[in-house]
């Protein structure tokens, strides 16, 4: 089993598509269904906009279609059910599997519950595409019916019986002395500013990575101590889901970042850029060749620090990843704004900083202030703004 993306020569009705996933046997023939719903989540879904989540979904049906193959099984193989045979389906089968397997070098298991959850929550989403365009007759799974009491009524929540329960970890976001630690530790100016400017405006791992050349000016002396206004807009990076935000970093932050991408790392990084390319990069980080950060290049950075490859030593005794930033600066924007505001409208405020979809997932960070509590918060709030809002060494 292969899975491919589509290059910018792939033209649909007329359009040029660029990173639709498929899949192909080993023998290069299309694995039609899969392929056709891969199809449908990119260009006709209206919820599912961002090439990463398209990537998500190609990955769970990868995985799921894999491990039919190597079983010799087929996708659309309903589990038989009567009252001498009770089959148990695919799906069930694959989940199984999912939870139980190992790493071969940790030992570990090799997927977290929740990953497994969500991987089958998109595999469900195809049976149910498939059930909808007749090309399968029933979903191959029980949905169990739960009654709750919403208000005065009593209400119906229906849960798939084939989800494992995943219990919710608390967010884990790095404390004023692993902050500290992590900057001395990022070894180059790039990595440096990259975590600052994540800490101090909340943004997401890729949103970072194609953060643009063209929002970065020379702040005048007396803005440098302020807060300012940059506003988002997906015509200009990636941006989740495509939705245009407002964030705001300090003026020092922005000279920091104008300068290095004009005189220091980034300016070298750009040239090499423009050699390869013929043209000035539109990001303003770049890595050590050159070339548009990848992926998963932030995260095997970080994971560098804390987790290298043998015989090298940790420089990092906790682990961190671009998202823990985002956690970080979620927690301290909440607190800050909940001081002079009711905590619904900070937490409005910060769901348009994080560029939620909805307010209840920017609810988890109330959590994180209990946790903290007032008294730890004051003291968080004043020592991560001396750490971030100073001047970056070069």
């Amino acid at each position: 089993m292969r899975l491919f993306y589509t290059t910018s020569d792939f033209v649909y009705k007329g359009r040029p598509r660029q990173g639709i996933p498929f899949l192909c046997y080993e023998d290069m023939e299309l694995v039609k269904p899969a392929s056709d719903f891969l199809l449908w989540v990119a260009l006709e879904n209206p919820r599912i906009r961002s090439p990463a989540t398209w990537r998500s979904y190609a990955e769970a049906i990868y995985d799921y279609f894999a491990w039919l193959d190597a079983n010799s099984l087929s996708w659309d193989e309903l589990p038989l059910r009567s009252k001498d045979v009770d089959e148990i389906s695919n799906l069930a089968l694959y989940r199984n599997w999912s939870l139980d397997v190992l790493d071969s070098r940790s030992g570990k298991r090799a997927m977290q519950p929740a990953t497994v959850r969500r991987r089958l929550s998109q595999i469900m989403r195809f049976y149910q595409w498939a059930v909808a365009r007749s090309r399968i007759a029933s979903v191959p799974w029980d949905a169990v019916v739960i009654s709750r009491a919403e208000g005065r009524s009593l209400g119906r929540v229906i849960r798939e019986a084939t989800l494992p329960k995943v219990h919710r970890h608390a967010i884990r976001f790095l404390t004023i002395d692993q902050c500290r630690v992590l900057l001395q530790n990022c070894g180059g100016h790039t990595i440096r500013l990259m975590t600052k400017l994540m800490l101090q405006t909340g943004l997401r791992n890729e949103e970072c990575r194609t953060f643009p050349m063209k929002y970065l000016f020379d702040p005048s002396p007396d803005r440098r101590s302020r807060r300012i206004a940059i506003d988002l807009s997906p015509s200009d990076m990636r941006l989740k889901g495509g939705r245009p935000r407002r964030i705001y970093a300090s003026g020092q932050l922005i000279k920091d970042l104008f300068d290095f991408a004009n005189f220091g790392e980034g300016a070298e990084r750009a040239k090499l850029y423009r050699m390869t390319e013929g043209e000035a990069s539109p990001f303003v980080f770049l890595n050590r060749l050159g070339a548009p950060w990848s992926e998963k290049g932030l995260c095997n950075a970080y994971r560098k620090l804390w987790c290298p490859a043998p015989p090298a030593k940790p420089s990092l005794d906790f682990k961190v990843t671009p998202h823990m930033l985002r956690h970080t600066f979620a927690t301290l924007e909440l607190y800050a704004e909940s001081q002079n505001r009711n905590i619904g409208y900070a937490l409005a405020w910060v769901r348009d900083r994080l560029g939620h979809a909805s307010i209840s997932s920017t609810t988890v960070y109330v959590h994180c202030l209990d946790l903290l509590g007032e008294r730890h918060l004051n003291q968080y709030e004043r020592e991560i703004d001396a750490l971030l809002i100073g001047g970056d060494e070069q």
